[in-house]
């Protein structure tokens, strides 16, 4: 068994992520919503490797599980356009939850989440009527 450099795999999947909105968002330019912290080089490899037009935006949450709020929000409205939330890996699933429900209320025409590591069934079951670009984790 050949052992693939983490980088290298990290690579290869980012790649294969950009390459489905590629084919999923073909003439579409859809933006590419990213939380302000470790989730923006993310964004910036994902971007860069996607071929179709594509624009960026950033936002920042805080506050605790009974009380989130934007710090920063986006720049524009996003209401008829194809989201994408973008984000490395999901460590608060409740805080996930609340961004893409503020993102659902705002009315894209569609909304998918893109996420370096793999998340499992359940945990996408929890986060409701959202497309998850990429494999689930077993």
């Amino acid at each position: 068994m050949t052992c693939v450099p983490p980088d290298l795999r990290r690579s290869e999947r980012t790649l294969a992520l950009a390459r489905s909105v590629d084919r999923g968002y073909d003439a579409a330019a859809p933006i590419a919503v990213a939380e302000i912290g470790p989730s923006l080089f993310f964004l910036a490899d994902f971007v860069r490797c996607v071929q179709s037009p594509c624009e960026i935006d950033f936002l920042s949450i805080g506050g605790d599980a009974g009380a989130r709020r934007f710090l920063t929000d986006l720049s524009r409205p996003v209401d008829g356009r194809d989201l994408l939330v973008v984000c490395d890996r999901i460590d608060d699933l409740d805080r996930m939850r609340c961004l893409l429900g503020a993102m659902r209320e705002r009315g894209p025409r569609s909304l998918a989440l893109v996420t370096h590591e793999p998340i499992s069934r359940e945990d996408a079951l929890a986060l409701g009527d959202v497309t998850i670009l990429g494999e689930h984790a077993s």
